[in-house]
């Protein structure tokens, strides 16, 4: 069987994986193998409700509708980091309640 599974909002990045995403990268793949052979079904993440546990999160707790916080430490690091302005406003990027950003 197979199951589509779709989410009306997403986070990407196009600059190059650092050290620390190349270091989640590989968690993450490593987790999703163990949750596989194991019969585990979900989305690998670290789960904020189970203290950041690298896990595999039940596809029914994952749902759309909750706006992206960009006003999140590690996000806003990250962009520090990288350079790239966080645009919240909707008249200049309509998707800014999903957590997308503008190349301004």
């Amino acid at each position: 069987d197979k199951v589509l599974v779709q989410k009306s909002g997403y986070f990407a990045r196009s600059a190059a994986a650092n050290s620390a995403d190349r270091h989640l990268i590989e968690r993450c793949a490593t987790k999703a193998v163990e949750c596989g052979l194991a019969g585990v079904a979900g989305c690998i993440g670290e789960d904020e409700e189970q203290g950041d546990e690298l896990r595999a999160i039940e596809f029914e707790r994952i749902a759309g509708g909750k706006a992206f916080d960009t006003s999140q430490r590690w996000f806003t690091d990250m962009c520090a980091e990288i350079s790239q302005p966080i645009v919240t406003d909707k008249s200049t990027n309509p998707a800014a309640d999903m957590g997308v950003l503008n190349n301004a």
